[in-house]
């Protein structure tokens, strides 16, 4: 009778502790810890579906952050998407001090495309003149139209400019050299010391 009170007391207690889970979540990120591995930047398009929103709601988190991380996750791992595009949030905070923060996350599937490195993408560019690429930058991006000309303090508008657009007459600026890499800290001998 002792052995079976005590198997059943070791089978609960596993239950109460094996029920007791946590979770963290995380988006995608890169990081590296040295400075000393350089990584090429890698450039993708993204593919927005407007047509498949992503609803997804966190479960409640001891902090704010734990709460959206996990929507984010949540969001790409259960629509098997990419990425959310034009994310909202909204955040839920109720009056207790175990796990206050509850967050939902509202926005539209996106997929990764058209993958290539920054130096490919460099490379695509030489195809097209000057101009073709302003004229792009302004339709898409009327933002840079403060940037352009700058030399001037003019804005030229390059749609009804006649003749070439002007090239920069000031001498091109060298190229610093690279500073020399950090010595590696040297040893010291402690012996002796607390």
């Amino acid at each position: 009778m002792k052995k079976v009170l005590y198997s059943a007391l070791i089978m609960v207690a596993a239950l109460a502790m094996n029920s007791c889970t946590t979770y963290q979540y995380s988006a995608r990120q890169t990081s590296i810890q040295t400075q000393n591995i350089v990584t090429t930047p890698t450039l993708v398009d993204v593919k927005p579906d407007y047509a498949k929103r992503v609803e997804v709601t966190s479960s409640w988190h001891k902090t704010k952050e734990d709460a959206l991380n996990e929507c984010k996750y949540m969001a790409i791992i259960n629509n098997k998407i990419d990425v959310v595009v034009d994310p909202v949030y909204k955040v839920e905070c109720k009056k207790t001090k175990m796990r206050p923060y509850k967050a939902s996350l509202t926005g539209y599937a996106g997929y990764f495309t058209n993958f290539r490195t920054m130096y490919e993408d460099v490379d695509l560019l030489k195809n097209y003149t000057r101009e073709d690429i302003e004229k792009y930058l302004i339709l898409h991006h009327p933002e840079v139209l403060k940037y352009m000309n700058h030399t001037d303090g003019e804005v030229v508008n390059i749609f009804h400019n006649s003749g070439a657009p002007k090239k920069c007459d000031k001498p091109e600026l060298p190229v610093p050299a690279p500073a020399p890499a950090p010595e590696p800290a040297k040893p010291t001998n402690n012996k002796g010391r607390k």
